[in-house]
């Protein structure tokens, strides 16, 4: 064991309870925790203030967790993530390096690279799933295809066995020799001296940490989690679990989130107290629903960029900065929206009912790109998560298979706010109409130039869309980036034409088919987007100051659930 040197890198699972990577390494050898922080490899995705200070104070929890077992997490700030792991490397003389999985299309490059050359080197990569329940290569249905809708994606998931896996903390560890200075935690550059006064007012309502999520763990199953069902109803007190960045974070096991409501659940189930099986059954979505998100990302990675479903590819919206920038700032004239954007500003937070209402009214009112929210959200909230970010704004857009009619319009007053003189919700409803007919339109064209172009596409009544989705295979041919049966898995991508039996609502025909092969060599660059549309989310005034219906009802949107 002496001779084994293992560098554990830690991104988004700061804990030390249930830690895969964590444990194989304390197990095995002598261990170097580290903490690698590279502001230019998180571009555009570069987080927003509050999730800065949530990570500083998870870190600096972290960092106390280790010296209490001997061992001291060193944290680093660097241009190349790369680079400064192979420093580790060198110094420690490291045999080994492990780390959990993460699925967004920027980590999931990002770490394809740095694997392919820690391999050239001769170094030992190992990874593990700390962040799901099932790994996104695990799930398929009968074909071998990875599902597109939630309800079929969950069902499939809990139909399978969960190994009830738990792992105990270490209770010591043997620091790997070698002398690597880490960088004090307030030189990282996670917060701004500016920044430290709004900061300070996020302390009195948060404790950021592994064992604080515990605590919040525990008291919302043993007194919270029975109500559930009826509480979610409600945007305050404990509507929500209040889980969700610390699942972010990965300061929480999800398995053990999972393993925890199970338990009341059979325990309710027992007892035929109904109230509290349905809490339990909703709840455990909500958690189906986060992993659902980083299956979609992991087999969908352009989805940080363009819809899933193609037919908003020629939708034409507007690029209007000051309506974004009233949006944003909370002078649309309607009261709960209003109100909402400007909670999200001072705290971070917002409840998911104002969520879906908020994101809704940029969407569908205000016709702005559903990608400039999503990035204002990824800017703003205290629980920023890329993953369940794209899953949310899709669905409002109805840029998914289940998610919302791209007609539905909600009008924001029955939500409980007040017409704006100026801002009428007829006007509103005739715009959206207008600007599907301009999409079809273009599609319409587009359809008719392939066609005489003598391109070899399938010719439908233009009235009905077509699920032009790309298949991903996993079950079968399903190539690894390394021969470890833990290791990363990359999909393969097929295009395909749906079954007539299988076409989505009344929308007209997109011509245009997506053409992505989900290589991670081919997508460089992925975590980025290209157009000045892009450009304008808050990145800039951050730095610078259906007839297919889901089941799950407009507040339990799947981004804008709150675990």
């Amino acid at each position: 064991m002496g001779s084994n040197k293992t560098i554990v890198w830690f991104r988004r699972d700061l804990r030390i309870e249930d830690n895969l990577a964590l444990a194989a390494a304390a197990r095995d050898s002598s261990v170097f925790p580290v903490y690698i922080w590279c502001p230019e490899e998180e571009g555009q995705f570069y987080p927003g203030r509050v999730s800065r200070w949530w990570l500083k104070q998870s870190l600096a929890h972290l960092d106390q967790s280790f010296k209490s077992l001997g061992a001291k997490l060193v944290l680093i700030k660097t241009q190349s993530t790369l680079a400064a792991l192979l420093k580790c490397i060198e110094i420690v003389q490291a045999t080994k390096v492990v780390f959990n999985h993460l699925y967004d299309p920027v980590s999931l490059v990002r770490d394809h690279s740095i694997k392919e050359k820690l391999a050239e080197l001769g170094i030992s990569v190992q990874s593990y799933n700390g962040d799901l329940l099932y790994e996104p290569w695990e799930i398929y249905d009968e074909r071998g295809h990875a599902f597109t809708t939630f309800d079929a994606y969950w069902n499939r998931c809990l139909s399978m066995e969960l190994k009830g896996v738990s792992i105990i903390p270490p209770w010591r560890m043997i620091p790997s020799e070698g002398i690597l200075e880490s960088c004090p935690i307030e030189e990282l550059g996670l917060e701004a001296e500016s920044e430290k006064s709004s900061n300070a007012l996020l302390g009195r309502a948060w404790s950021p940490g592994w064992s604080n999520g515990d605590k919040v763990l525990t008291e919302f199953v043993e007194q919270h989690l029975l109500h559930y069902s009826k509480n979610r109803k409600k945007v305050g007190g404990d509507s929500t679990s209040l889980l969700s960045p610390y699942l972010h974070f990965g300061e929480l096991s999800v398995r053990k989130v999972f393993q925890l409501a199970r338990m009341k659940q059979l325990l309710w189930a027992n007892e035929q107290n109904s109230s509290g099986v349905e809490s339990v059954t909703l709840f455990l979505q909500a958690i189906g629903l986060r992993e659902y998100s980083r299956y979609l990302c992991f087999n969908f990675p352009f989805t940080h960029e363009r819809s899933l479903l193609s037919n908003l590819n020629l939708f034409p919206w507007h690029a209007d900065q000051p309506k974004f920038k009233a949006w944003r700032q909370g002078r649309t004239g309607y009261p709960l929206v209003d109100a909402g954007m400007r909670e999200l500003w001072a705290t971070g937070w917002i409840h998911n009912r104002i969520r879906v209402i908020v994101s809704s009214f940029a969407v569908k009112i205000l016709l702005l790109p559903w990608k400039w929210g999503m990035k204002y959200f990824w800017d703003t909230l205290l629980d920023a998560d890329l993953e369940s970010d794209i899953l949310g704004w899709q669905y409002i857009s109805g840029s998914l298979p289940d998610g919302y009619e791209l007609e539905r319009l909600d009008d924001p007053e029955t939500q409980g706010a007040k017409f704006d003189p100026e801002v009428e919700i007829d006007l509103a409803r005739e715009r959206l109409t207008e600007a599907i007919f301009k999409m079809r339109e273009l599609q319409a064209a587009a359809a008719s130039t392939a066609n005489s172009n003598g391109t070899n596409e399938e010719v439908v009544d233009n009235c009905v869309e077509i699920l032009d989705i790309p298949t991903v295979v996993l079950k079968e041919k399903t190539p690894s980036i390394t021969v470890s049966s833990n290791d990363q898995k990359v999909p393969s991508l097929q295009n395909f034409k749906i079954d007539p039996s299988k076409k989505k609502r009344s929308i007209c025909l997109e011509d245009e088919r997506i053409q992505r092969n989900i290589n991670i060599n081919h997508n460089r660059g992925a975590g980025f987007l290209g157009t000045d549309e892009d450009l304008c989310s808050t990145a800039q005034s951050s730095s610078s100051k259906k007839q297919v219906r889901s089941k799950v009802s407009i507040f339990c949107s799947p981004e804008f659930l709150l675990i």
